[in-house]
């Protein structure tokens, strides 16, 4: 029996030597945080239900505002949880895990009409809806974005000197959008970007931010993450425009483009990137 154990040991150990060990998608697990729906309204008077999560304590927190992917727009705040595309909740909770109050706007506009979709033939990705909806999704997210500034304007124990904005996917493009046309971030994390090409929208594709011009509006660091498998598209601009030209205008900027899995492996919180993040925020919201 000691010999076979003795055995198993060399056998493992040999293994690990040669292949390296596996790459996993860790899911991070947040404590359990009491989170509640709340009302933010934009500047058109349009009425946003947001998730809202606030760490325990007193006293003037950091807040971070999290900005979802295309998926809740389609099918919904839990419709996207259910399907295993969005997990907004675990994006909050871990927030405040950190110290920082959260809010995470649940944007819906052209939810069905513009969006992401599964050719039921070929199981392709294909993009529905003309460039103008596009355009109108994103002017309407940077509206929202407003909205839940102004919320946490009046919510008590905010430093307002201290709000970072965070998105993945559509929710990256608004951030990025965000930053630029609106300063007083504190920092910038934008987590596997959509770049808005197929359709076109002609304002907020990636392709128009990554002039220098437009990056030096964003005074806020940066930091942006992206997956080994992400789509190609995503990985081809940012590596080839959007990583150079931050590096040029960003003193503070920092990336990282080799994170494990394809473009939903941002859909929730994971150790691979999370710690990254933590790290990053940290740095310039403490």
């Amino acid at each position: 029996m000691y010999k076979q154990l003795l055995l198993m040991i060399l056998l493992i150990s040999v293994s690990v030597l040669l292949f390296g060990c596996p790459t996993t998608l860790k899911d991070y697990k947040p404590k359990s945080a009491d989170l509640r729906f709340v009302t933010i309204t934009t500047e058109q008077k349009e009425t946003v239900r947001a998730v809202l999560g606030e760490p325990s304590g007193s006293g003037n927190r950091p807040a971070v505002i999290f900005n979802h992917g295309a998926s809740v727009r389609r099918d919904g705040y839990e419709g996207a949880k259910r399907k295993g595309e969005m997990y907004v909740d675990d994006y909050v909770k871990a927030l405040n895990e950190q110290g920082y109050v959260a809010i995470a706007p649940l944007r819906t506009l052209f939810g069905k009409e513009a969006n992401l979709d599964r050719d039921p033939l070929t199981g392709r990705i294909r993009v529905t809806g003309t460039p103008e909806q596009w355009t109108e999704v994103i002017a309407y997210g940077l509206r929202v974005v407003g909205a839940a500034r102004r919320f946490l304007a009046e919510l008590p124990g905010v430093n307002q000197e201290a709000i970072a904005i965070m998105g993945f996917s559509e929710g990256g493009n608004v951030s990025l959008w965000s930053a630029i046309e609106t300063p007083g971030y504190r920092a910038v994390v934008l987590l596997s970007p959509a770049t808005l090409s197929l359709p076109p929208s002609v304002r907020y594709r990636i392709p128009a931010t990554i002039k220098e011009e437009m990056l030096r509006r964003i005074s806020a660091p940066v930091f942006l993450a992206v997956a080994t498998d992400d789509f190609k598209d995503i990985r081809e601009l940012t590596s080839e425009a959007l990583i150079p030209n931050l590096k040029k205008v960003n003193p503070a900027f920092r990336y990282r483009t080799d994170y494990p899995g394809p473009h939903g492996s941002f859909t929730r919180v994971r150790n691979e990137f999370w710690v990254d993040v933590v790290a990053f925020l940290k740095e310039h919201l403490q």
